[in-house]
């Protein structure tokens, strides 16, 4: 019995042996298999790269009302500081000189006024067919198009703003006119826009009222490498203690705020347009949201942050940045085999990598490859728990004693 004992000891050495020289041989024609434990689907994300900056609320415009000397006698003002005014507010009446003088002066501002609303209304048309042909043209959802229409948008609402205001001023001046025939024995001079009264000077030195606008924007200051990625037109939202308000990066200056100086870099004033504020915590109808906004007003001067988008990539194919090794990712292939394969990458975002070269949604790549080689046979762990019964009876003995020796053989 001891000769089988020893027959069975030596068979199983030798058949080890042999194996483990014909895996080690250079050049071998024996597959390594790769053992696979970890990897990682690629994905399909939207990647934003941003860049915050601090900013402070201020209102779009000050407003400065003059009283012209000789004009008239002064009689009184009909605001008073902190006053809320709207276009056409009466601020305060003077009595005329010279009535026809004035008639002559109040027709001649009609006219200079209907030349500015002809070239407004001119400027908005041309610009909206530039939106148009930006929108319907083939690159109509390239980042450059989009940052451009947003920009032209906004020019296009200061403009709007600007022609109502020179109505509101026709329609005054026209109203003033009409009744020159009851004779006028005093004029008054009107808000030429909606907002606050900042200021009045009670000794009538110019200007006598200043107005701040209740339209409100952001106001910050960029540094020489913030100018080379923020652009006008850039989305950006803004976070205040009331809450968060979508915007847009509507001008930045070309001038330095301050006098250059060798060694201190220089800032530059950028403006943020504010849109609508938007209700975060749970759903608000529209009378309790402007129930909220009326409560908790946007006072100027509120210190607030902003989040600035730089780069949008939509639905880019991504993964972490363990998967890649030395520029190359290795694919798990549906034939048992991995493909090694080199990755290019777009922008990174807190080690999620777009990329750019070949892939496919939902293919496995290795996690923490190390060296693995091309073409390479590989298996990965037995989930035991997703195992039946019925797939071992599916399996023929060779099969299931292939997979085993594979796994005993696999350095």
């Amino acid at each position: 019995m001891n000769w089988k004992k020893w027959t069975v000891v030596t068979v199983i050495v030798l058949f080890v042996a042999v194996n483990f020289y014909l895996i080690s041989k250079k050049d071998s024609e024996i597959a390594r298999a790769a053992y696979i434990d970890e990897w990682r689907k690629i994905k399909e994300q939207n990647l934003i790269l941003s860049k915050e900056k601090p900013g402070v609320v201020a209102p779009i415009e000050e407003e400065f009302v003059y009283f012209q000397n000789g004009a008239g006698d002064f009689e009184q003002f009909l605001v008073k500081e902190g006053d809320e005014v709207q276009i056409g507010t009466a601020l305060f009446e003077y009595s005329p000189k010279n009535l026809e003088e004035t008639i002559d002066q109040l027709e001649a501002e009609i006219t200079r006024l209907e030349s500015e609303e002809d070239a407004l209304e001119d400027n908005i048309d041309n610009l909206e067919d530039i939106v148009l042909d930006l929108a319907t043209s083939e690159d109509e959802e390239s980042p450059s198009n989009e940052a451009m229409i947003a920009s032209i948008d906004a020019e296009i609402y200061e403009k709007e703003l600007q022609l109502s205001r020179i109505e509101a001023e026709i329609d005054k001046y026209e109203d003033l006119v009409s009744i020159s025939d009851d004779g006028l024995s005093s004029l008054t001079v009107d808000s030429p826009i909606a907002g606050v009264v900042k200021s009045i000077s009670h000794d009538l030195q110019n200007p006598v009222v200043t107005i701040t606008s209740n339209d409100q924007q952001v106001v910050g200051l960029l540094d020489e490498d913030d100018m080379l990625e923020i652009k006008e037109g850039m989305s950006a939202v803004v976070y205040g203690s009331f809450g968060k308000m979508e915007g847009t990066i509507a001008k930045i200056g070309v001038n330095p705020e301050q006098e250059p100086q060798v060694g201190t870099k220089s800032e530059y004033q950028f403006v943020v347009e504010m849109g609508e504020e938007e209700v975060e915590s749970g759903e608000v109808d529209s009378d309790e949201q402007s129930e909220v906004a009326e409560e908790t007003p946007i006072l100027s001067g509120t210190h607030v942050n902003l989040k600035i988008t730089t780069l949008e990539v939509e639905d880019a194919l991504t993964l972490p940045d363990e998967t890649i090794h030395v520029g190359n990712i290795y694919v798990l292939k549906d034939d048992g085999t991995i493909e090694k394969r080199k990755a290019k990458t777009g922008i990174e975002i807190n080690g999620i990598h777009e990329i750019t070269s070949k892939a496919e949604l939902d293919e496995l790549v290795v996690y923490e490859p190390g060296n693995l080689k091309n073409k390479t046979a590989f298996f990965t762990p037995i989930d035991i728990a997703k195992m039946k019964k019925k797939d071992f009876k599916d399996m023929g003995k060779k099969e299931i004693f292939r997979y085993l020796g594979r796994g005993f053989l696999t350095r």
